[in-house]
Formats: structure tokens, sequence, C-alpha cells
């Protein structure tokens, strides 16, 4: 059975919402607010359980959640999912013609077909609604504000689908 501590859960996320930068121990760490010894412990950890691997460029390590493993693609999963952000209840009867959504403060980004494109309004929030192809256009592009708001943001429903382009994006990184 796999168990995480708090701090090994928050690699995972770190390294899961930042997926279009390479990281080193010494970058998680710093970002993180942890020590250099303490990442490393963690990312050797995760390693040996196949939820992370290391690619040496130079004289650099730089780690990434190993999407060819299903422990790791289901981590991505539950890490999107989770917020420490209270976030105002949105009636998913609204959404519920998207795949996906993901939600901060300010924005709520539906993930659509070619066909539907809901026509919702909320108060105080930017909606956002992109096909599949235009999201993984906007992470291989790198575009800042949707990287923001996978950084920032509680993935509320479809989840395996956000994934699965951060999955299909990452191996261009």
């Amino acid at each position: 059975m796999l168990s995480l501590s708090d701090n090994e859960f928050s690699v995972i996320s770190f390294l899961v919402r930042n997926f279009t930068e390479r990281l080193t121990i010494r970058n998680i760490a710093q970002r993180l607010g942890f020590s250099s010894a303490g990442v490393f412990n963690i990312l050797k950890k995760l390693e040996k359980q196949n939820i992370v691997i290391g690619q040496k460029l130079g004289t650099g390590l730089f780690y990434q959640i190993n999407f060819d493993s299903k422990i790791a693609e289901h981590l991505a999963g539950i890490v999107l999912l989770y917020s420490d952000e209270k976030l105002d209840k949105i009636e998913n009867g609204q959404i519920k013609h998207a795949k996906a959504a993901i939600l901060d403060k300010k924005n709520l980004l539906l993930l659509v077909d070619n066909v539907t494109i809901p026509e919702i309004s909320i108060p105080n929030i930017n909606i956002i609604a992109k096909t599949e192809d235009e999201l993984v256009g906007l992470f291989r592009k790198r575009d800042p504000d949707t990287l923001q708001l996978l950084k920032k943001g509680v993935v509320l429903f479809g989840e395996d689908k956000i994934v699965e382009i951060i999955k299909n994006c990452s191996s261009r990184f």
C-alpha cells in the first residue's frame, strides 16, 4: 500500500502543476521552502516507487512525473483535485456539458467539445471555454495565464482528461 507524507504530496503536486519546467532538487526545494536534503530524500523514495523519473542532462538531474506509471497518473489526478483554498461552490449543473473544469479565484476554464459552448455567467468569475486541442496548444506554447491557472487552481472534475493532456504535452518538454 502506498502512503504519502504531506511533503511528498506537495512535491508530486508541484511537479504535476509545473510540468513545463525542468526542475532540479534545488529548484523544487527553493520554491516549496523545503530543504534540499529533504527534497532529495522524497524524490529518491518516489523514484524507487516509479512515481517520478530523473533525467540527467549535462551536469544537472531534472525530475518529472513518470506518466508511464498508472500509480503516478492516478496521483497526478488526485493532486489536481486538492486545494488549500476555500473556493466558492459552483453549481455543477451550470457546467455539466464540459469535459473538465479548473477553477481559481478569478477564472473558470472549461474543457468543451467543438459543438457545445456553455453559455453561463458566474459573478466575479471569468469563464474560459477551450477545446482539448486549444488547451494542448496553450500548454505547448507555455501560455502564462493558462499555466498559472493550472498552478493555482483546483480541478473541479475531469481530472483524468487534464492529466491526459499534461501527459501528452510533457513529453515535448
